[in-house]
């Protein structure tokens, strides 16, 4: 079973309580007025057996939902499926009320007036759809309904030229576009609102980490400082013959990989910037890929730069910048350990879509990463490589997100892995 999104419980948590609050009093409300509406214009008289189940019906289904949600007998899951059965439901009923509204006055060409109940049904789609092209589609259906429960009764589509009709129309049309409107309004305060949540909640987990690690380093650095250095006093005196020497190589390794966990631990809890100054990002970037991809490697990958000239200065701490870009690069060196075109693309540019930042492409022709694991690998302690540590790409976000700036990971279309950074530019 899919695992629910932050996004996602937000959203379910937040529909439950639009359902409880206002939708479902809505539904008992129509059903209320509705019933008055059609005793007042029947005179009181009591209703044929197919108005009574309608009404019936629509009333035990009301009650359904009704302790569903307020007994909270509904899983998160199931939130949204009950949502849009109810959905449906209430345009049914509508539709059923219209038509015997119309065929009651049988041998007369009148509309009814319950047609007014659609627009609520439009309106009531801005709490149950998350894209307003959701909310445009079932607006469409509304109005064809419409022009259905009218159609009808009546025996050609001249009622269309009508003006009667025309003024409902449109105002249906308007009902939709203001709908759609505030669908998308309230999406995008949805989204912000989770995206401040979610960098809250990623904030206290990184403080509380930063604790962890802080007291997890001073109770085993010492420790592990003294494994390090007698096990390479034991090798120094010892004979490759001996056989306990690959004992003591094992030991002194391991204790190298335990600091070196404890350091990057440390790094990705509490990346606090050293100097924040102006920096050019393509100096910055050169002296990492010639850091990285020398040229007396023996097996060279061949590096090729597309670099736009004049580039304006970014502020950043000049270490964790490196760091950042050394991470990253090193993956991509890693990936391509096994392919037969080894190639790295750099691209620097200020961003199309947001003058005020710099764009930085990174694109290796490595092996690619699997679709479901391509989120998980900038998430601290996941890693792909045997050995890994899964930290040094957590590091990365953690620094450029702490410059103010973004990173994205994607498959590139012509094979291997593509990064994306953005980085403000320095005012």
């Amino acid at each position: 079973m899919k695992t629910l999104t932050l996004e996602d419980q937000e959203y379910l948590k937040w529909l439950t309580r639009i359902e409880r609050r206002a939708i479902i009093p809505l539904k008992w409300s129509i059903l209320f007025v509705s019933m008055v509406v059609w005793s007042w214009s029947a005179h009181f008289v009591l209703p044929t057996t197919e108005v009574f189940m309608v009404f019936f019906l629509y009333a035990m289904f009301n009650m359904a939902q009704s302790y569903f949600f307020y007994a909270r007998r509904v899983v998160l899951r199931q939130i949204k499926p009950f949502c849009f059965i109810s959905y449906f439901i209430d345009i049914i009923f509508v539709t059923i009320l219209i038509y015997l509204d119309t065929t009651r006055y049988y041998g007369r060409n009148l509309q009814s007036d319950f047609y007014i109940l659609y627009f609520l049904m439009i309106l009531r789609g801005f709490a149950l759809f998350r894209r307003s092209r959701e909310t445009l589609f079932m607006s469409l259906i509304i109005a064809a309904l419409f022009i259905f429960t009218i159609w009808f009764r009546e025996t050609s589509f001249d009622f269309m030229k009508q003006r009667t009709f025309a003024l409902k129309f449109a105002l249906i049309g308007m009902v939709g576009l203001m709908s759609w409107f505030i669908v998308e309004m309230i999406n995008n305060q949805k989204m912000e609102l989770f995206r401040i949540r979610e960098r809250l909640l990623r904030s206290e987990q990184f403080a509380m980490l930063g604790q962890i690690a802080a007291g997890v380093a001073h109770e085993i650095n010492n420790p592990i400082g003294i494994i390090s250095a007698y096990s390479e006093y034991l090798i120094k005196n010892s004979s490759p013959s001996d056989p306990r020497y690959e004992d003591y190589e094992t030991l002194h390794k391991e204790a190298l990989r335990c600091e070196k966990i404890i350091s990057e631990l440390l790094n990705f809890a509490n990346p606090k910037a050293r100097e924040i100054v102006h920096c050019n990002l393509a100096n910055l970037n050169e002296e990492m890929l010639k850091f990285v991809f020398y040229e007396k490697d023996p097996n060279p990958i061949k590096v090729e730069r597309e670099i736009e000239t004049n580039l304006p200065n970014i502020l950043c701490d000049p270490i964790q910048m490196k760091q950042a870009l050394l991470n990253i690069y090193i993956n991509s060196k890693q990936a391509m350990t096994d392919t037969r075109k080894k190639e790295i693309i750099v691209k620097i540019h200020r961003n199309e879509t947001d003058e005020h930042t710099l764009n930085l492409i990174i694109r290796d022709t490595g092996r690619g990463i699997s679709e479901e694991l391509l989120n998980k690998v900038l998430e601290p302690f996941f890693t792909l490589r045997k050995g890994g540590t899964g930290l040094g790409l957590s590091i990365t976000r953690r620094i450029i997100e702490a410059h103010g700036g973004s990173i994205v990971l994607r498959n590139a279309a012509e094979g291997g892995t593509e990064v994306e950074i953005n980085l403000p530019i320095a005012p």
